[in-house]
């Protein structure tokens, strides 16, 4: 990963690229090696990445929905992942909702934030 944010430019010095890898080295080591959660910890990091793609398809103009209650094992083995060294966590269906879809145009509901948020 650090080598193709080089390549994008991500770093204006081999010192920023060094300092970059230290520190997810340093994370990534913690849970590997101190905490032993790596698994969790690895699927937390999924989660945080599939609420930023949810983010960006809808400024796209694309509709998306995180799903889960899915049989991953047979995920893992028809896309055959396990032999690639991956393993599935969710699964996020992207695309353009029908025009008959009723619900699309309804009104969403949210709880008020002053019940959902907890300023500190």
């Amino acid at each position: 990963m650090v080598d193709q944010e080089e390549a994008d430019g991500r770093f204006a010095t081999p010192d920023a690229k060094a300092a970059n890898h230290k520190g997810r080295t340093f994370f990534a080591d913690m849970h590997r090696k101190e905490l032993k959660d790596d698994d969790q910890w690895m699927a937390k990091q999924v989660y945080l990445n599939v609420g930023n793609f949810l983010l960006g398809v809808a400024a796209m103009g694309l509709d998306a929905v995180p799903i889960e209650g899915v049989d991953f094992a047979i995920l893992d083995e028809e896309f055959d992942l396990k032999a690639q060294g991956y393993t599935s966590l969710v699964v996020v269906p992207v695309g353009h909702h029908s025009v008959e879809d009723f619900n699309a145009t309804l009104p969403k509901s949210r709880l008020p934030q002053s019940t959902t948020i907890t300023e500190i």
